[in-house]
């Protein structure tokens, strides 16, 4: 299974399903894909679901296991087939942490340079990842076309991540 991650304006491709950071010292994996929409013709659709490990960039906790926060999380969850985000409250529309599993139609949407890559590597799921939210002390913001670690910016970037994406303090590596 190859995966095709989006963050702002950078694509990642891994035949891993996970996300991490990692320093000097340890790898910290901080989100991980459990399974991608699918219709399944005569059974039940396969939804999307995922297990992250991370705090919102105001010191919340926010520990999800198969799509579902865990006790003592005072998140709100919104999903449907496509998509899982966790809120700080029913109001707010910045996710802490939204993965969106991008349709046939809105790949063709995204911009040139990542439609090319997922053209010529065919992954079997694109998926986008939004919010801001921290992996220990290092920050993590991605809205729409912005990507930060720790403060430095990556945009346009394309990463062929074979044992899953990576993020690290001197950037993204594979």
């Amino acid at each position: 299974m190859k995966y095709a991650f989006i963050f702002g304006t950078s694509v990642f491709l891994s035949e891993q399903p996970t996300v991490s950071y990692a320093d000097a010292s340890r790898r910290i994996d901080f989100l991980r894909i459990l399974s991608h929409y699918r219709h399944i013709n005569g059974g039940t659709d396969k939804v999307l679901t995922i297990d992250a490990h991370i705090t919102s960039s105001d010191d919340l906790p926010v520990e999800i296991l198969g799509n579902r926060a865990q006790e003592g999380t005072s998140i709100v969850t919104k999903t449907d087939d496509y998509r899982i985000g966790f809120y700080r409250d029913a109001n707010s529309h910045h996710p802490i942490l939204e993965v969106h599993q991008f349709t046939e139609n809105e790949i063709a949407g995204l911009s040139s340079h990542i439609v090319n890559e997922i053209e010529a590597q065919r992954p079997d799921v694109v998926l986008g990842i939004k919010g801001d939210f921290r992996v220990e002390d290092h920050r993590i913001l991605i809205e729409n076309e912005k990507f930060f670690v720790d403060g430095d910016d990556y945009a346009n970037g394309v990463t062929n991540a074979h044992n899953g994406v990576l993020l690290t303090p001197y950037g993204v590596i594979s």
